[in-house]
């Protein structure tokens, strides 16, 4: 059978569609190659069946490096579908670089592809689900003298909004330096904090002055009715990161108050505080997206 690299065409949509479902991946890539960050998108066909798609795009967020993602039907492992396709990433010029690029665990074909051309992994990333219900009674024993405070409590507070944004950026910055983010204004922070955001289920350490904000966690809507998404957390130093567990705990009360379900994690080795939280609750056991990262 020949594989044919064509460039990826809306004709092929609905065969994505298809491999997509087959593969058991949300549709991510389908919303990339409709938008405007896509960079190249290249369709592996046999006999007119699209049987591997190849996407990269660039980001605003992170714009110094070069995405890309490859999947190929594992029916059609043989002969060597994503070797080919990952042949026109490496067209790419110099400037292109670095390139990044995630794979589930699971896919073990991809991963040594990957390793084999000079990809290096720089993390990975845990997307477990906890059942809030099943804790019953927790203690974390965490004793201090400070004071926890929702997100609402403080969103008129003007100064210290900004204090919280600040000390958000300076942790997701420090937790990033492998793919460095954008250099983006304060009040672009600030709205990315607050997108989807539950305010009373987002809770503030502060020291007992409410001079200092000591550790935060947030936590956000989801797309399933029955759960909610964690979402960044952070202290003021790493020897107070244990204090972000006790917030969490405030989270799944909070979950449980209001008749939610599951609390959806994501975890990246890279950051130190969000593991804090993987490290302290039961979480169910889930795949691991692992991120490859190569330079010119």
């Amino acid at each position: 059978m020949q594989i044919k690299i064509n460039s990826y065409g809306s004709k092929d949509e609905e065969q994505l569609m298809q491999l997509l479902k087959l593969c058991s991946e949300d549709d991510v890539l389908l919303h990339i190659v409709n938008s405007a960050r896509l960079k190249f998108a290249y369709s592996a066909i046999i006999d007119d069946k699209l049987v591997g798609i190849l996407a990269s795009w660039k980001s605003s967020f992170h714009p110094y490096c070069t995405y890309f993602r490859i999947l190929g039907n594992p029916l059609y492992n043989s002969l060597n579908i994503e070797e080919q396709l990952l042949s026109k990433v490496k067209e790419l010029k110099p400037e292109d670089f670095p390139l990044q690029t995630s794979a589930w665990e699971t896919s073990n074909n991809l991963i040594n592809i990957y390793t084999n051309n000079g990809f290096k992994e720089i993390r990975r990333t845990y997307l477990p689900t906890l059942e809030v219900s099943n804790l019953g009674e927790y203690n974390l024993n965490i004793r201090n003298n400070y004071q926890i405070k929702t997100l609402e409590e403080v969103l008129s507070d003007e100064m210290f909004m900004e204090e919280l944004t600040l000390l958000v950026k300076r942790i997701y910055e420090q937790t990033h330096l492998v793919n460095p983010v954008a250099d983006i204004n304060l009040d672009k922070w600030q709205e990315l904090i607050l997108d989807d955001v539950v305010q009373n289920g987002s809770y503030i350490y502060v020291d007992e002055n409410e001079n200092n904000i000591m550790a935060y966690a947030f936590l956000h809507e989801s797309d399933k009715s029955d759960s909610l998404d964690l979402g960044w957390v952070g202290a003021i130093d790493k020897e107070h990161k244990q204090l972000i567990p006790q917030l969490v705990l405030n989270q799944i009360e909070y979950a449980n108050k209001h008749n939610f379900h599951f609390i959806m994690g994501e975890f990246d080795t890279t950051d130190e505080y969000a593991m804090e939280v993987l490290n302290h609750f039961p979480f169910a056991p889930s795949p691991t997206w692992i991120t490859f990262q190569k330079s010119n």
